[in-house]
């Protein structure tokens, strides 16, 4: 009789060890299945941050190169206004009023300062 409980015993030892192991195969499986999603979630991050990051890259470079245009044409417009006041064949009084090609000028040369630093 003692070998029916003792064979009793090593079968409900067998089955709660295998009963374990099954636990634990399926306890990891869900564990990397965890990881797997928090990867994927992490990746999906990181995509949606380098998409933004291009985004702004091609931002910076446009601005970039509309502040170079706007820089080259405003320099070349000061530079050319002040290269003709230079020249003036006769420069004014104080107590006289410049002519129209000049208050153009310098109406020209105030409004493309005034669109450069509004384009800031």
């Amino acid at each position: 009789m003692p070998w029916r409980t003792i064979a009793a015993a090593a079968l409900a030892a067998g089955i709660f060890a295998a009963g374990w192991a099954v636990n634990g195969w399926r306890k990891d499986a869900e564990i990397e299945r965890m990881k797997t999603a928090s990867a994927q979630a992490d990746l999906a991050s990181a995509n949606r941050a380098l998409e933004d990051l291009q985004h702004a890259g091609a931002t910076i470079r446009v601005k970039a190169d509309e502040f170079t245009v706007a820089q080259t044409t405003l320099g070349a417009k000061v530079d050319a206004a002040v290269k003709e006041f230079r020249n003036a064949k006769k420069p004014l009084p104080a107590d006289c009023r410049p002519d129209d090609l000049r208050v153009r000028k310098l109406n020209d040369a105030y409004e493309a300062a005034k669109q450069a630093a509004g384009a800031r």
